[in-house]
């Protein structure tokens, strides 16, 4: 029910915390206007009202907004304005000062935040404000072997049966998992951003790709890679999940390698990410792992897809 994917995000204190701080920066009592796309239960936009907005402009599609009508009733929230869409749909949108929207997922841009923020400029008044402001994705190498050991069930089904094409669909999808900073390769620049995207700069694109390079210090065996993000909302006020980060409903993502990779000191491990989160597409993401030796020259490359986790 919504209701639950609803009381799962007003449970984390971290992101309420977050967003409160972000909207205090930026709003001007008695004169802001903001707009809340994707509203959900109106609680980003109840806070603008609390902190002083003028006006909240609330857009959501979904059956919440029947419950969001209500609270702002039983909570006495005036200057409330409720449209029944999505926020794309919406030709001749009233002008704010303020764009607030929270469509983050595990995966950063799997809520379609890249495109709906894009088009949320038609909203925004010149020298206006969106939260979140920046978006960087960060990826780190995973050094140990539990969560690929979940994704080996398919060698020990049995009975004669040989399940390896299910294992390989498994091994081509990303999973949310709740990753510590012991599963990470333990070194100094471990964690590196693979993408960016400033929001209040145009034309950012759903199509993504990126790349991180390692060089290692001493022999490792990398199992797979840990997905995080880091959102600065306003300048000053940032959500993460890192794993090291305060907790929220957000987890990190595992992405598989295809098997283990038995790395020497000195060699270099690069992955290259392509994202696509198009209306049209959904979520698609693909990694290509490669190692190269002391020389620079490649000895294995491995590439997975999560178009190849699907039955087709």
């Amino acid at each position: 029910m919504f209701i639950e994917f609803h009381r799962n995000m007003l449970a984390d204190a971290t992101r309420n915390e977050a967003f409160y701080r972000a909207l205090s920066n930026v709003i001007v009592p008695g004169k802001s206007v903001v707009a809340d796309l994707g509203s959900g239960t109106g609680f980003l936009g109840f806070l603008a009202l609390k902190l002083g907005a003028k006006a909240v402009y609330f857009y959501e599609y979904s059956p919440a907004l029947k419950l969001s009508e209500k609270l702002a009733r039983a909570n006495r929230l005036k200057g409330c304005h409720f449209i029944h869409a999505h926020s794309t749909e919406v030709k001749s949108p009233i002008p704010a000062d303020i764009i607030v929207s929270e469509t983050f997922g595990n995966y950063a841009y799997e809520e379609n935040i890249i495109e709906n923020i894009e088009d949320a400029r038609r909203f925004l008044k010149p020298k206006g404000t969106l939260i979140p402001g920046k978006l960087e994705q960060f990826v780190a190498p995973v050094i140990t072997p539990r969560f690929y050991a979940e994704l080996q069930v398919w060698d020990k089904v049995g009975y004669g049966l040989d399940f390896t094409l299910a294992k390989q669909m498994s091994l081509n999808n990303l999973y949310v998992r709740k990753i510590a900073t012991g599963d990470l390769l333990p070194e100094s620049n471990c964690d590196q951003c693979w993408d960016r995207v400033d929001f209040m700069q145009p034309n950012n694109k759903s199509k993504r790709r990126g790349h991180a390079v390692w060089r290692l210090r001493k022999p490792v065996t990398v199992y797979g890679f840990a997905l995080w993000w880091r959102s600065e909302l306003t300048p000053g006020v940032a959500l993460s999940t890192h794993p090291s980060a305060p907790a929220t409903h957000w987890e990190q993502l595992y992405l598989p390698a295809s098997t283990p990779l038995a790395l020497a000191a000195d060699e270099q491990l690069r992955i290259d990410i392509q994202s696509d989160t198009r209306y049209a597409i959904g979520v698609n993401v693909g990694w290509e792992i490669s190692v190269a030796n002391a020389q620079q020259v490649q000895r294995l490359s491995q590439k997975l897809d999560m178009r190849l986790g699907d039955i087709r």
